[in-house]
C-alpha cells in the first residue's frame, strides 16, 4: 500500500554551522513497505528521523534521495523528479498541536478540508459527510460549539474528524496524545485504534511513548540516528530485540557482558561475571564471541525456582523502591546488580539473601556493543 524506499535525507548547514563539516543524515536507506489498513508506528527518540519520515510521506518535506508508492501510484521519485504535492497523495493528518482554527465552530473546522480542499465537495453533501464524522468521534451535539470551548480531548477529536472527513486511504497521525493527560490518553489510545481501524485507512502513527507504540501498533519501525533499527510486532521488538538500543530504549532491561562459551543446536551458553547462563542462541553464534545478555526485570523469578532449574543464583538484596504497581528491587549477583520487579504484595527487605533465576526462554544474547 504504502512503499518507502531507500529514503536518504540531508538537511544543508544552518546558521552558525561550518559549512565544511559533515553533517548527520536524519535519514540513511530508509526502506518500509507497510500493509492496507495497517497501524504502523514510528518509534525512537528525538531527533532520530521519524518526523522526517512522516513530513516525506506527507510531502511536507522531499527526500534528498529515494523513492515513495502509494497505492502503486509513485508520489517521489528523485531518479524522474517526481513530486506529488501533498493535497493531491489524498492523506489525513492530525498535527500534535491538532490546529484548530478558533474562530470556527466544530462543524465549520471539520468542513474545512470539504470547502476548501481537492476539487472541492458539492454543498449538498457536506452537511452529511461533516455529520457522518462527528458521529464517529462522538461529537454531533458539539457541532455547533465554538472551537475554543472544548477540553483537550474534544480537541483532538475534531482534529480527528477533520483527518477523516474526507477519506483519505492514509492517516498521519503525529504525537496526537502528546497534549492529553496520563488519563485520557489511556482511554483514547484504544479509541484511537479502534476509530481508523473502523474507517479501514492505513495509518502512520510518530510517538516516542513506547507504550503507546505497543499497545497500539500493528508493526513498529524503531528508528536511530535515521537509520532503522528494528521492524517487527510489538511482541518482537519488546521480546526479541535484536540491538542493546531496542532493548534499553523499548522498556527496561538487565544487559550482562559476557562471552559464548559453547553452541549446541539452537542454545548457548554464557559465560557472566557471576556464573554460567544457558540461553536461546542468535544467529550465527559462534564461540568466544563476546555480547551481552538481556533479561527484563519482570522476567526474572525471584525464590520460587526449582532446585534442578537452569540459570538460577543466589544474590543480596541491596534495595527496594515501592512504586505502587510493583517493587523495583536491586539484587546483587556476584559482581553484578540485577534489577527486578516483583509483586507489591511481596515481602522483602535490604540485606535478605534470595534465589534469582533467568529463565532460559526470557534471557536474549545481543551482540557487543564495545
Amino acid at each position: 500500500m504504502l512503499v518507502l524506499e531507500r529514503l536518504n535525507k540531508t538537511y544543508p548547514p544552518t546558521e552558525g554551522q561550518s559549512r565544511g563539516v559533515a553533517l548527520e543524515p536524519a535519514l540513511t536507506d530508509l526502506s518500509i513497505d507497510i500493509g492496507q489498513g495497517e497501524f504502523f508506528t514510528l518509534l525512537g527518540p528525538s531527533g532520530c528521523g521519524k518526523t522526517t519520515t512522516l513530513q516525506s510521506i506527507a510531502g511536507l518535506e522531499h527526500p534528498t534521495t529515494g523513492r515513495i508508492t502509494m497505492d502503486g501510484r509513485k508520489v517521489f521519485c528523485s531518479d524522474t523528479q517526481t513530486v506529488v504535492p501533498s493535497n493531491k497523495r489524498k492523506l489525513g493528518m492530525v498535527f500534535q498541536s491538532y490546529a484548530i482554527w478558533p474562530h470556527m465552530t466544530v462543524f465549520e473546522n471539520v468542513a474545512f478540508p470539504l470547502v476548501h480542499g481537492r476539487g472541492g465537495c458539492p454543498r449538498n453533501e457536506v452537511r452529511q459527510k461533516v455529520m457522518s464524522a462527528l458521529d464517529r468521534v462522538g461529537l454531533r451535539d458539539f457541532a455547533d460549539r465554538p472551537a475554543p470551548y472544548l477540553s483537550g480531548g474534544q480537541q483532538q477529536r475534531v482534529a480527528l474528524a477533520r483527518a477523516l472527513v474526507d477519506e483519505p486511504s492514509i492517516m498521519l497521525l503525529d504525537e496526537p496524545l502528546s497534549n492529553l493527560d496520563a488519563k485520557l490518553r489511556d482511554s483514547m489510545r484504544v479509541e484511537l485504534r479502534e476509530l481508523v481501524k473502523s474507517v479501514g485507512a492505513t495509518t502512520i502513527y510518530v510517538t516516542h511513548d513506547q507504550t503507546e507504540a505497543l499497545s497500539m501498533s500493528d508493526r513498529i519501525a524503531l528508528l536511530n540516528k535515521g537509520r532503522l533499527e528494528q521492524l517487527g510486532t510489538p511482541d518482537e521488538i519488546y521480546n526479541n530485540p535484536r540491538t542493546a538500543f531496542v532493548a534499553q530504549f523499548v522498556g527496561r532491561s538487565n544487559i550482562l557482558p559476557g562471552q559464548i562459551i559453547d553452541v549446541s543446536g539452537d542454545r548457548c551458553t554464557i559465560q557472566l561475571g557471576f556464573g554460567v547462563v544457558t540461553c536461546p542462541a542468535p544467529k550465527l553464534a559462534a564461540r568466544g564471541e563476546r555480547v551481552g545478555l538481556m533479561v527484563r526485570p519482570h522476567g526474572i523469578v525471584v525464590n520460587s525456582a526449582k532446585s534442578d532449574a537452569p540459570n538460577v543464583f543466589t544474590g543480596a538484596i541491596s534495595h527496594i523502591s515501592f512504586t505502587g504497581e510493583f517493587l523495583d528491587i536491586q539484587v546483587a549477583v556476584g559482581s553484578e546488580v540485577l534489577r527486578v520487579f516483583v509483586s507489591s504484595y511481596a515481602s522483602h527487605r535490604v540485606g535478605e539473601q534470595v534465589t534469582v533465576q533467568l529463565p532460559v526462554d526470557r534471557c536474549v544474547a545481543l551482540p557487543d556493543q564495545g
